[in-house]
């Protein structure tokens, strides 16, 4: 019968909600629920950056491809404002150097794009890399609140304090220690999930891109040697009327 009692009234304290937990979980729990609120803004940028749309639009492709054929450089420019993305801000640098390089070959230009489409790929991995630093850090405070609080339980111990309100006082510091251990996993499992995902997706994207780039400098390279070809014949033929002239 007693040990009826005793059940019935320790179930009421099992029953934590969501703020009981985070009050028992001690002073560090506050840093882990910054972080999160930084981790779910992070997720909601980085879902909205890594869209198709935002890095490659397939529409676009096809579109700067035909204004390239016939050379219709200032709608590619007008084109690539209006869009924003990855693809669109590597072509507009490719075409404002053309513009202002106009006798550069090939393969300056291919450096060009390289070097650019190198900088779109950097700032998308930048923004899920905050994703990999907090699912290490929050770990990391989880493991510091589970040293304190286990601090606080043998200090307690340490102390003599066996009994009464002590006792509660020591199973406190042990709950704490938990608590924030399974804090630092919940943000952390999460965080490196969504890194794993959007670095795959942005993987992706880069390569998608890089074939795109690769095509419409191949676009480029033909006309740059067709070009090239009509202006030999043109001075071969100067020259014969020239030496026709003169003779």
């Amino acid at each position: 019968m007693h040990a009826i009692v005793i059940a019935q009234a320790a179930a009421p304290a099992t029953e934590w909600g969501l703020l009981d937990l985070f009050e028992k979980g001690g002073p560090l729990m506050w840093p882990l629920l910054f972080l999160s609120v930084i981790a779910l803004m992070v997720f909601l940028v980085c879902l909205w950056t890594t869209r198709d749309s935002a890095v490659l639009p397939v529409k676009m492709v096809l579109e700067v491809e035909t204004r390239f054929r016939h050379k219709d450089y200032a709608g590619i420019l007008a084109m690539c404002e209006r869009d924003g993305s990855s693809f669109a801000r590597t072509i507009h640098v490719i075409v404002l150097f053309m513009q202002r390089n106009p006798r550069a070959g090939i393969e300056e230009v291919r450096e060009v794009a390289t070097a650019e489409g190198s900088r779109q790929a950097n700032i998308l991995t930048r923004q899920i890399n905050w994703l990999s630093d907090i699912g290490a850090i929050a770990p990391m405070i989880g493991l510091l609140g589970t040293v304190l609080g286990m601090m606080r339980a043998f200090m307690e111990m340490a102390a003599g304090n066996f009994e009464g309100v002590k006792q509660m006082q020591m199973a406190g510091g042990i709950a704490e220690a938990m608590i924030t251990t399974v804090g630092g996993l919940v943000l952390a499992i999460p965080s490196v999930a969504a890194y794993v995902f959007f670095r795959s997706r942005i993987q992706k994207h880069i390569t998608d891109m890089e074939v795109a780039i690769t095509h419409i400098l191949t676009v480029i390279s033909v006309q740059m040697d067709h070009e090239s070809r009509l202006s030999n014949t043109y001075r071969l033929g100067r020259g014969k009327e020239v030496m026709e002239e003169d003779e």
